[in-house]
C-alpha cells in the first residue's frame, strides 16, 4: 500500500458477528435449512401459554418460508452458479517467512473458493502450497516489480481463457469470494476493467488507484492490455517497471494511462465492499484511533460506524492475522443464525443476472 499502519492489537470480535454472518447469508441462503421453522412446526405442549408460543413459532416459520420462497423459487444455488459464471484466478502475494503461517491460513480458508489460486514468493517450500517462484528480492520496495512479474508469469503459464478475472491479494487479506463474484458478475471479462477500493493519492482525485491491501481484480482484457503495453514492449516503459514505489499506486496510474475503466465497487446503498483495514476499524471499533490517511486517501467520503457504513455483502478485509483467518472462516461459513433477514436487494440482483434477465455490461 501507499501508506502503512501499525500492527493491530487485540480484536473485539463480538460486535462483528451479526454483520459478518448477514453478509455470508446473502450468498449461502440456498443452503440454509427451513426445516426448523417449517409450516408444520409445532411445540407439543398442554399449557395455554406454551400453546401460544407454538402459534408464534408457526407464524415466524411461515413468514421465514414465505420470504425465502419469494427469493429462491425456483431453487437456485447462487454460490455454485457464481463459481461457474465468474471464474477467478487468485494471485496471493507472500514471502518465505509467511509460508507456514499466513499463507497456510489463506490456503486453508478463502483461497479454496477461487477457481484457481497460487501464492507468489521467491523461495521453494516443502509445504503443500501452490507456489509461483519469482527471481525477486523480498523487500517492500520491490512489491511493484513483484506484482507486474506475477501478472506476466500468470499470463504465460496459465490458460487465461479459463479465467474471467485475476484477483490480486496479500497474505493478510481475507476475501469473501461469493461477494467478490457478485461485484464482477455484471462485467465482461473482455472489456478492460479494474475493480477494488478506490483511493486518491494524497487526496488528489485526479490520481486514482485501487488499494493493494484490500485486494483488486483485473478483467482478462485489462491484464492483457497492461502486459502488451507496459511489460512486453521492448522500446517503451510507460509504467516505470523498475521504479521503487507502492505497487497499488503504480499499477493504478499505469492502468489509468492505458484507458482501463475504474469500476465503482460500492453496493446499491453506496457502501464500500473492499476494505483496507480489519472489520473492527471499518465499523469504528479499532483498538487505536482511525488512521488519518483513511480520510485523506479514500476516494469517497469515509465514515466508520457499526451500522450503515460497511456493506452487508463486503468482499474483502485487510490486516487479518493467521488466527483471525480461521475465526472469519468459521463466522462466515461455519455457523448461521436462524431467521436473520437476508440482504434482499443484492440477492435479487444476483438471481436476475444469473438467470439472464439483465444484460451483461
Amino acid at each position: 500500500m501507499v501508506v502503512g499502519m501499525a500492527t493491530v492489537g487485540s480484536r473485539k470480535w463480538l460486535p462483528l458477528i451479526c454483520g459478518l454472518i448477514v453478509g455470508a447469508m446473502a450468498t449461502h441462503f440456498a443452503h440454509l435449512t427451513t426445516k426448523m421453522l417449517g409450516d408444520g412446526a409445532r411445540v407439543m405442549v398442554n399449557a395455554a401459554g406454551s400453546q401460544m408460543r407454538s402459534q408464534q413459532l408457526t407464524v415466524m416459520g411461515n413468514q421465514t418460508n414465505a420470504s425465502r420462497k419469494s427469493l429462491s423459487s425456483p431453487q437456485l444455488d447462487i454460490p455454485a452458479e457464481l463459481y461457474k459464471r465468474v471464474r477467478i484466478l487468485c494471485l496471493i502475494i507472500t514471502h518465505p517467512g509467511n509460508y507456514a503461517t499466513r499463507a497456510t491460513a489463506v490456503n486453508n480458508t478463502w483461497a479454496r473458493r477461487c477457481n484457481r489460486h497460487v501464492f507468489v514468493g521467491s523461495q521453494p517450500t516443502n509445504l503443500s502450497l501452490p507456489l509461483m517462484r519469482l527471481n525477486v528480492t523480498e523487500t517492500h520496495d520491490n512489491l511493484w516489480q513483484k506484482t507486474w512479474m506475477s501478472l506476466d508469469y500468470a499470463e504465460k503459464n496459465f490458460d487465461l481463457e479459463q479465467f474471467d478475472f485475476i484477483f490480486k491479494a496479500d497474505d493478510d487479506t481475507f476475501a469473501v469470494m461469493e461477494n467478490l463474484r457478485l461485484i464482477l458478475l455484471p462485467l465482461h471479462p473482455d472489456r478492460p476493467s479494474f475493480v477494488g477500493r478506490k483511493f486518491r493519492y494524497s487526496g488528489d482525485a485526479n490520481r486514482p488507484y485501487m488499494s493493494g491491501g484490500a485486494g483488486y481484480a483485473l478483467s482478462r482484457r485489462a491484464l492483457r492490455t497492461f502486459l502488451s503495453a507496459a511489460v512486453r514492449n521492448p522500446k517503451l516503459d510507460p509504467c516505470q517497471r523498475q521504479l521503487r514505489h507502492s505497487e497499488d499506486f503504480m499499477l493504478g496510474s499505469c492502468l489509468k494511462g492505458l484507458g482501463v475503466e475504474f469500476i465503482d465497487s460500492r453496493d446499491s446503498s453506496g457502501l464500500e465492499r473492499f476494505h483496507p483495514l480489519t472489520p473492527e476499524y471499518m465499523i469504528g471499533w479499532g483498538p487505536m484511533p482511525m488512521p488519518k490517511w483513511m480520510h485523506t486517501f479514500n476516494y469517497f467520503k469515509f465514515k466508520a460506524c457499526h451500522r450503515g457504513c460497511v456493506s452487508k455483502v463486503s468482499a474483502t478485509f485487510h490486516y487479518i492475522s493467521q488466527i483471525e483467518m480461521y475465526k472469519m472462516e468459521f463466522l462466515l461459513y461455519g455457523m448461521s443464525p436462524i431467521g436473520v433477514r437476508l440482504p434482499v436487494t443484492e440477492t435479487r440482483q444476483a438471481m436476475k443476472l444469473l438467470r439472464g434477465s439483465k444484460d451483461i455490461k
